[in-house]
């Protein structure tokens, strides 16, 4: 279960946002977020809240499913599991 309420959907265009993001961004908040390496853009809708915390390299960490992860160009490994994206909250 997301935090939402909805059940987890690993496949799904939807992202957690940290828990330490001032001012948080309300569940259903849809959001543009874009690959700066490769352009790719996807909007997604915020159905969950991560543990994780901001550091100043990551101000405003966004964790997306793998589906919406591997949609934009990231890769899942392990050791590459981080992509730099702009946001662009649409409401």
């Amino acid at each position: 279960m997301t935090a939402s309420g909805e059940v987890f959907d690993n496949n799904a265009d939807t992202v957690a946002t940290s828990l330490s993001r001032q001012p948080q961004l309300p569940f259903g908040t849809l959001v543009q977020v874009t690959n700066i390496a490769n352009g790719r853009s996807l909007t997604v809708r915020v159905n969950d809240r991560g543990t994780f915390v901001q550091t100043p390299q990551e101000p405003k960490c966004l964790d997306l499913t793998d589906g919406a992860f591997s949609r934009l160009g990231g890769v899942l490994d392990p050791d590459a599991g981080h992509i730099v994206v702009t946001q662009k909250v649409l409401g």
